[in-house]
């Protein structure tokens, strides 16, 4: 004798409402989610970059027996600088000190737009002592501003005294820096947002990378469309929360 089973099944009807659901839940998330690994990416980027500059000017420090960079020839001196980029950096391409140069041949994108879309900058006519592109794909402008020098009040060349010895750089945004480097951690593709692919760091006179003008009570500023400083990133412990 033959038994009978009945099997319970889904309706079309709860399938279809379902992967409604799935789809409205995705619709949500997806782009979330997809938006906190890019920025994972970009930070990931970034933090190479930080870590390829501290590498150069401590190698740069060594190799010419230097305590402190106020000792050495770079800052305010382009020669000096061109050399310790093609020297310390895998350089693939060199645009001369030029932002966007108008063809295939430019280190930086032609325009760069602010955090809330609001604002944009033309890079043509942008300078600095050398721009270049790296074999990562990243595209850096090293500058070192003038050289009015002014006595720093802290020992700035580690020799144990703070003396005429110590001295910095006194000139602008950079004050008390010897170095300052922007960087579009993908060189001349997208997004080419301030703070999202292009940022700025400085380089103390003792080596030390990080951002000179970021504070406690700093914020990040949305409609910036120069480069945005590393200070928020670095203090958020390498994370691009905003």
């Amino acid at each position: 004798m033959k038994r009978l089973f009945k099997y319970k099944a889904f309706t079309l009807a709860e399938v279809l409402v379902t992967l409604g659901i799935i789809g409205v839940v995705s619709a949500m998330t997806v782009p979330t989610l997809m938006q906190n690994h890019q920025r994972k990416v970009y930070v990931t980027q970034l933090h190479k970059v930080y870590s390829e500059v501290g590498q150069a000017v401590k190698m740069y420090m060594t190799d010419n027996n230097l305590v402190s960079l106020s000792e050495g020839r770079i800052r305010g001196n382009k020669d000096e600088l061109n050399k310790f980029v093609k020297n310390y950096f895998k350089v693939v391409k060199d645009c001369g000190g030029k932002y966007y140069t108008g063809d295939n041949g430019s280190c930086f994108a032609h325009y760069y737009t602010s955090l809330d879309g609001t604002k944009e900058v033309n890079m043509e006519g942008w300078s600095c002592y050398a721009t270049v592109v790296l074999a990562s794909g990243a595209a850096l402008c090293f500058d070192t501003g003038g050289l009015e020098m002014s006595d720093a009040d802290v020992d700035l060349n580690g020799d144990g005294k703070v003396d005429e010895n110590d001295q910095v750089q006194n000139n602008g945004a950079n004050a008390g820096q010897a170095m300052g480097v922007e960087v579009d951690i993908n060189g001349t593709q997208g997004p080419n947002i301030s703070g999202r692919d292009y940022f700025y760091m400085d380089v103390t006179p003792n080596g030390l990378v990080h951002d000179s003008r970021w504070t406690e009570d700093s914020t990040i500023d949305m409609t910036n469309v120069g480069p945005t400083g590393i200070g928020k990133i670095i203090e958020d412990g390498w994370q691009m929360t905003y």
